[in-house]
């Protein structure tokens, strides 16, 4: 029985696996080409006269700080759902048996 569960596992990974790589050739496919157009661009657009500096806009986050902190809060959330999944499979473990599936009752 162990084997099916690691041939299922495997098959699961492999899945995944297939899926990133999926996902990491979309996201090369968009980046490319808006590299290019804005390699092309950055001499077409005009220089924005610069603004008088407004109060406390030094501490305006650029995009990339936001990304960043986004991602980060994501990945918070993310481990504590984690953790949430953990403790509920923990609390339900006297009739979900050592393997997650339902323990026979006797008659």
């Amino acid at each position: 029985m162990a084997t099916a569960t690691a041939t299922a596992t495997e098959m699961v990974s492999a899945w995944e696996d297939q899926v990133l790589e999926t996902v990491r050739q979309s996201q090369d496919a968009v980046v490319k080409p808006v590299r290019l157009w804005a390699e092309a661009s950055k001499n077409l657009i005009p220089e924005l006269p610069s603004l008088p500096s407004l109060p406390f806009s030094d501490q305006i986050p650029t995009l990339a700080e936001l990304v960043e902190r986004y991602f980060q809060y994501a990945d918070k959330l993310l481990g504590a759902q984690k953790e949430y999944i953990r403790a509920v499979l923990e609390a339900a473990a006297p009739v979900l048996g050592k393997n997650g599936a339902p323990t026979p009752t006797r008659s």
